[in-house]
């Protein structure tokens, strides 16, 4: 790197053209920058202090063109506003000294310190500005300035210099040598031994943020030919740019995420430098862009042609779904190149949607989601189109895929309405179920609002209605499916008696409303059988896709997630609670049993620790356990116990996680 205190005349003259990439923004100073610099120049041309010079700014550049029978072309780095301003300024200088019958000196600034006066094409100029600013800039230094460049942020540039000359009395030669000799410029020229990257991050630090792609984009670029760059950034860049918009960074952690990269937010572009450094950067940008228009699909469904993929896509998107993307994103690659048939790819639509859907309704925690669909991909690949699907089942079951009894209790107790986005997703459910009754003519949803069948706030009618324990069925049922619904009447139906609610439900044109009126009353018993009926429409729209996750007693090498017992699903973590679970089950409804436990299981089960146990865990009731056990030794003791007490078999069962692939 070197680095000298100068002026713009050394830095300009001679043949030399400096070259603002396709990535920098375009010109964006106005008139506080403007009226600065013209300050600065009126008191440099001051009688007085005429031979002091004034310090401005800096001009970072790599050269990238040494032929020494061409044009010397350096790329700017950073001072690219400032070193536009200053020709467009000499421009008016040159125009102004034409003007005023100077033809000479209007000659020399032109042929100096404006354009390479024997070269041709765009050699000819000092300058190349970024995208739409160079056909402008152009026009200013060949004095061509036409109507179409008027709100041109350049043309004003020039118009405001020309104003002020205009209204002052100035000697334009002296104001000619005061641009090129007194304005104090630090030009910093890197070496090939220099990383322009790394100095582009470290300026830019200091300036106004950018976005994790606003890096991406310079790293990419500086590494292509400016001969190549307006092509690749028009080509492929700006494409991406325009339609991703604010999700363009986002887009790019998911395409790094899907094979099975872990990227922070804030490392997107360190990642992507990591894996475009071993590639050819042209093959890598293009690879990207072709990435970015299935990520356009992900996010704007109504752009996929498909009539069958876009309701898909939909259905994920209104589900807000985007952990899934970094899979999506390939598989989508992998139906545009052929390995999936269009049948398979909206299979594997169904199964994402089908996951997601059914985990959400059970409470079950997307957080563990991002990593798992970043790895899905690559777990997937080896495989063919047809093993795959059944590969990606296999996978998703055993990573908290809910079983129907699970969604049943879930969607009976759970609260499916409440803040945040969980309204949104309620009504969307809602709307999924009211189209599996199959309208032979489309039924306009998306005016529809949720209704509360009892709702919010009790009025008296409503606690007659709901009975004596009003006040718990209130606070139990309030927010569950049962008692949701889809209207166009709710500020008219609001608190009214359910009588009153079923005049317009017996008119609504929503099969989930016509029902209702079917219920004589509505209080905890007719919620619940409503929720029946509901789940009945669940299971045609996100049915189960999985098979017994549990072959024979072997459990090895998992780790249970939920416990049905009896009528109960209980979540749990580790074996251990299985075990406890299922005991304090039997101590509970099975008492003499238990107690026959305490004489004959004493080494399993103990009133006091027992100091023969390897491990002993309290109870509820403050008995004590051995849980030094194996998954499996856990698994078939539990439910020998639960057959031995005298249950139904059928009616305990674990549903497990597996920890790896074996």
């Amino acid at each position: 790197m070197k680095a000298n205190e100068t002026n713009l005349q050394e830095i300009i003259e001679g043949s030399k053209q400096y070259i603002i990439p396709m990535f920098q923004r375009t010109y964006s100073w106005d008139q506080k920058q403007w009226l600065t610099l013209w300050e600065d120049l009126m008191e440099l041309i001051d009688e007085a202090q005429q031979y002091e010079n004034h310090f401005i700014g800096s001009i970072v550049s790599i050269p990238v063109n040494a032929n020494p029978t061409g044009v010397q072309q350096f790329v700017v780095i950073d001072g690219q506003q400032r070193l536009t301003t200053l020709l467009v300024l000499l421009s008016v200088i040159r125009d102004k000294a034409e003007e005023d019958g100077l033809p000479e000196l209007a000659a020399e600034i032109n042929e100096t310190m404006l354009v390479n006066r024997f070269k041709k094409g765009e050699e000819y100029f000092k300058l190349l500005p970024t995208q739409v600013d160079k056909d402008v800039f152009k026009r200013i230094i060949k004095n061509e300035i036409t109507e179409v460049d008027q709100n041109s942020g350049l043309l004003k540039c020039y118009d405001y210099f020309k104003n002020k000359l205009d209204d002052l009395t100035i000697d334009v030669e002296q104001l000619k040598n005061g641009v090129l000799h007194n304005l104090s410029l630090v030009s910093i020229v890197l070496s090939p031994d220099d990383n322009p990257y790394l100095v582009f991050e470290s300026l830019n630090a200091k300036g106004q943020p950018l976005t994790e792609a606003d890096l991406i984009r310079n790293y990419l670029f500086m590494r292509i030919e400016p001969s190549e760059q307006e092509e690749m950034y028009k080509g492929y860049w700006l494409p991406m740019q325009t339609n991703l918009g604010d999700s363009l960074t986002e887009f790019i952690r998911h395409f790094l995420m899907g094979v099975n990269l872990n990227v922070k937010k804030k490392d997107v572009y360190v990642k992507l430098k990591q894996q475009a450094d071993k590639a050819n950067v042209i093959d890598y940008l293009k690879e990207l862009a072709v990435f970015a228009t299935y990520y356009d699909k992900l996010l704007h469904p109504e752009k996929e042609s498909n009539e069958k993929i876009q309701y898909y896509l939909k259905r994920i998107q209104q589900f807000e779904a985007r952990t899934a993307f970094p899979f999506l994103l390939y598989v989508y690659r992998d139906f545009d190149v052929k390995k999936y048939s269009l049948a398979q790819f909206i299979e594997i639509l169904s199964i994402i949607d089908n996951f997601i859907v059914r985990r959400y309704v059970c409470n079950i925690e997307s957080k563990p989601l991002n990593k798992m669909f970043g790895s899905l991909y690559n777990q997937l690949k080896p495989y063919s189109a047809a093993d795959s699907i059944q590969e990606l089942k296999a996978f998703l079951q055993v990573r908290g895929y809910p079983k129907d009894t699970e969604v049943l209790h879930e969607l009976k107790h759970s609260p499916l309405y409440g803040g945040g986005d969980k309204r949104e997703k309620c009504k969307f459910i809602l709307s999924v179920l009211e189209e599996t009754y199959g309208h032979k003519e489309k039924v306009d949803l998306s005016k529809a609002t949720l209704e509360h069948i009892m709702p919010q706030t009790l009025t008296e009618a409503w606690k007659k209605e709901l009975g004596a324990n009003f006040e718990d069925v209130h606070e139990k049922y309030l927010h569950v499916i049962g008692n949701l619904t889809l209207t166009g009447y709710n500020s008219e139906l609001s608190n009214e008696p359910f009588e009153t609610k079923k005049k317009y439900y017996s008119k609504s044109n929503f099969e989930l409303n016509k029902d209702l009126v079917n219920y004589s009353t509505w209080d905890e018993q007719a919620i619940n059988n409503r929720v029946e009926k509901l789940y009945e429409c669940f299971m045609v729209a996100w049915p189960y896709f999985g098979l017994d996750s549990v072959k024979g007693n072997d459990v090895t090498g998992s780790s249970p997630r939920l416990l049905f017992i009896g009528d109960e699903t209980i979540k749990v973590k580790v074996w251990r609670e299985v075990l406890e679970h299922t005991v304090m089950f039997i101590y509970k409804y099975k008492p003499s049993y238990y107690q026959e436990l305490l004489q004959t299981r004493s080494l399993l089960i103990s009133v006091e620790k027992n100091n023969e146990m390897r491990s002993a865990k309290q109870l509820p009731n403050g008995h004590f356990i051995e849980a030094n056990f194996s998954a499996k030794s856990i698994y078939t003791t539990c439910k020998k116990l639960f057959i031995d007490a005298g249950f139904d078999a059928n009616t305990w069962g674990v549903e497990v996680e597996v920890k790896k692939i074996i």
